[in-house]
């Protein structure tokens, strides 16, 4: 396992710093989530004519793929031992199905939000999100890195 030191401290057996880093990691992605997902429903996206239910759908999918890579690489930095249990080609298909996953959660729980339960879709991406990030912690260090 690799080293882990930030400002001079050495976490690498910590699993308190570990998981306090994994949220500083996961709550970053959550922010550049949201605001893509913000900027795709009401500016990118808003003129292609879809519904709401469609367009959160798709903002959705557009703006979890994008976070998805950024959590990834800052992960692999602070948190996990990228590269020690698969090789990275591996290790990367290994999040993007497990982040398929973590999509097609997000994608059920817009739905019932926005379509069965008639919430705006910005509350409904952020209380998503936090739903979807237990998921994305347990399966990422239990199946993909050694923390």
């Amino acid at each position: 396992m690799r080293r882990k030191v930030l400002f001079g401290i050495d976490y690498t057996d910590s699993e308190v710093i570990k998981l306090v880093l994994y949220l500083f990691v996961g709550g970053t992605a959550a922010l550049v989530e949201w605001g893509l997902f913000y900027i795709f429903l009401h500016y990118l996206l808003a003129g292609l004519g879809l519904g709401i239910t469609s367009l959160s759908m798709l903002c959705t999918s557009l703006a979890f793929c994008l976070s998805t890579l950024y959590h990834y690489f800052l992960g692999n930095v602070l948190v996990f031992d990228s590269g020690s249990r698969y090789e990275r080609g591996k290790e990367l298909t290994l999040v993007f199905a497990v982040s398929i996953m973590g999509l097609v959660f997000n994608l059920l729980l817009m739905y019932i939000f926005v379509s069965l339960l008639g919430w705006e879709p910005m509350l409904s991406k952020v209380l998503t999100s936090c739903i979807v990030v237990v998921w994305n912690y347990l399966s990422r260090k239990k199946w993909i890195f050694r923390s």
